[in-house]
């Protein structure tokens, strides 16, 4: 590990803690924010951890995943002076003790905010949309007059909210947070007192009425603060925070060093970004690296609604071909390439069917949700527990097997039906259960897999999946008014049709063994290589446009929509590169693209190719 070197703006907030003042550090990309938060919670259990101890007192870390979560607390040594925690589960732990002012909150705030969104949706017409909204602001008005007769209030790490039932989704938790920081002194307060020292990490991707509650808890002078760490930049995802400026009184430092990406990479991330300039202060200082853009003439959308056609997004995907194999970058284990949306990647991997009915009109937004992160209930099985014993079939591996099986299986469970056999019985019982499984897997569809393994107890079978293996296919015609709320039995027929063909590639991807990601999954990470494709008319979105936000007095102004997120986006891509960054920018100028990018000093002429 190497020797930490307190840099300038960890001096300052040294000099924050021990003055007790509250803080916010802006850290740009490979500035080591993560080794200053840790730094800073070292500090404050060096100097005052035996007196919070014996006060009962801890120090709260909040960060934005799971998994930062765990890389903090191991680097903490797993002390539980402090609560590190994801931001909803913190503030669960918070206000999940306060019942009576959980169902104020929903009463005088959640529920009527929820119920206006509908009534604004409502234009008194016939509409699909007016029909919903109109359908959806009454039943909230019913649960809204039955909180009372709710006994308990519940957080599940949920997407979804029953509030009948008193189960709380992650919108509801920010909500009556936000709420209760806001106006109940008394839970402020407390939360002060117990946790004297609140860290927020990634502060750019929490809430902003989270930010705006904790530096009520942290204002005026002492105990407790607050301390920021995070990237305005790097905010990519909707309705969080961006600035979160500190409690007033407090201190704003900036961190200037950068010691992931080579000196050419700097380069670009500084004439890009005009608030923050950075330098090489690590082993990468003195790395040079390089930095290429190639613009690629894009072709004018063949299909409705601006879209490729299919042999357009071939087209696109040999010329992608061709720059990685002018760059020398194929068949190379250290080059990520980026796309914005999954479609390209489905496609060049092998999945583009599943993708599309997964992104269709039969697919809620908690369909397409789950399918991005591995989650829904209709591939869980196959991409957990089918293709894992149809793997070990093909290796050969009888105790593979066994193990997978043990695991997920009802039937070889330890209260199964197999539990009495001997090993080899049940190895050779394992054998021929999946050898049959392999047969179906060679020859038939989806729902043929998934019924076999549901009969013969080889997986753990959901009730929604269950419920869909055991119905009738639906026979009428999809109408999209009529079955809107229950469209996803189209959505389960249609995939209960489908070949197996595509699963393998589809794990492969949600399983991050790929070199395709998506720009917004790679947030956080590093690569030696980084390839960034910008092609606007495959991306589809409107949400953004990044000839505009790179070129715009070639390709016009984006909307201020366009701007605030693309060039956040583009700048997390950008920064994702240790050593060298391409970018493929397919454009319907590319002569004017280059005189552009050339006049805006981002690149020298060196670094730009053009291909008609």
């Amino acid at each position: 590990m190497a020797t930490w070197v307190e840099s300038e703006a960890d001096a300052r907030v040294r000099d924050c803690l021990d003055g007790h003042r509250s803080f916010a550090l802006i850290a740009g990309a490979g500035s080591g924010k993560t080794s200053s938060l840790v730094e800073a919670l070292d500090r404050v259990r060096d100097r005052e951890g035996r007196a919070l101890r014996q006060n009962g007192q801890r120090i709260a870390c909040i960060t934005f995943t799971k998994r930062a979560v765990e890389v903090i607390k191991s680097r903490l040594g797993f002390d539980d002076l402090y609560l590190v925690s994801t931001l909803h589960g913190f503030l669960w732990e918070q206000i999940g003790r306060f019942q009576d002012d959980i169902r104020d909150a929903l009463r005088l705030d959640r529920l009527p905010a929820l119920i206006q969104k509908e009534r604004d949706k409502d234009n008194g017409g016939n509409s699909r949309t007016a029909r919903d909204a109109r359908a959806k602001a009454e039943r909230l008005d019913g649960e809204l007059a039955g909180l009372d007769e709710v006994k308990e209030f519940q957080y599940r790490d949920v997407r979804f909210s029953d509030y009948p039932k008193g189960r709380l989704s992650h919108d509801d938790v920010i909500a009556i947070a936000s709420y209760l920081l806001a106006h109940n002194a008394t839970f402020r307060r407390i939360t002060g007192l117990r946790f004297p020292y609140i860290f927020v990490d990634e502060a750019q991707d929490t809430f902003e009425g989270i930010v705006t509650g904790l530096n009520l808890v942290g204002v005026g002078e002492g105990l407790p603060i607050v301390g920021y760490f995070g990237d305005p930049w790097q905010q990519i995802y909707d309705e969080t925070a961006h600035s979160f400026a500190p409690p007033e009184g407090a201190e704003t430092i900036t961190k200037t060093e950068n010691f992931r990406c080579s000196e050419s990479v700097i380069r670009l991330l500084n004439a890009y970004r005009s608030d923050v300039e950075q330098y090489a202060a690590g082993d990468n200082k003195g790395r040079e690296g390089s930095v290429e853009f190639r613009l690629v003439q894009s072709e004018v959308p063949e299909l409705p609604r601006n879209r490729y056609s299919d042999a357009q997004i071939e087209r696109a995907l040999v010329r992608m071909d061709a720059a990685v194999a002018d760059w020398d970058w194929q068949d190379r284990d250290d080059v990520i390439k980026l796309f914005l949306v999954r479609q390209m990647i489905a496609r060049r991997m092998g999945f583009a069917e599943l993708n599309r009915l997964f992104n269709g009109s039969y697919a809620s937004s908690r369909a397409e949700d789950d399918f991005e992160a591995g989650e829904h209930f209709l591939l869980v099985p196959l991409t957990q527990t089918i293709l894992p014993l149809i793997t070990a079939r093909g290796d050969g591996d009888s105790r593979a097997i066994i193990d997978i099986l043990r695991r997920d299986s009802p039937a070889f469970a330890a209260d199964g039906p197999n539990a009495p056999n001997t090993l080899k019985m049940m190895i050779d019982t394992s054998n021929a259960l999946v050898g049959q499984l392999a047969d179906l897997w060679t020859t038939g569809t989806l729902g043929d897999l998934l019924r076999f393994c549901h009969e013969r107890q080889i997986i753990r079978t959901s009730d929604k999946l269950r419920e869909h293996l055991t119905r009738a296919p639906r026979a009428e015609e999809y109408d999209a008014d009529a079955h809107s709320l229950d469209k996803g039995d189209w959505l389960a027929d249609a995939f209960f049709q489908m070949g197996v063909d595509q699963i393998a590639p589809y794990a492969t991807f949600i399983s991050r063994n790929t070199a395709f990601s998506t720009q917004h999954g790679v947030k956080g990470e590093e690569y030696p290589k980084v390839l960034v494709v910008y092609d606007d008319v495959e991306a589809n979105w409107n949400n953004y446009n990044f000839t505009k936000i790179l070129t715009p007095a070639t390709a016009g102004e984006p909307t201020d929509g366009q701007r605030e997120r693309g060039r956040k986006l583009a700048y997390v891509s950008f920064s994702r590169a240790l050593e060298d960054l391409r970018v493929l920018l397919f454009t319907p100028n590319p002569a004017a693209a280059r005189t552009e990018l050339l006049e805006r000093k981002l690149l020298e002429p060196d670094q730009i190719s053009v291909v008609e």
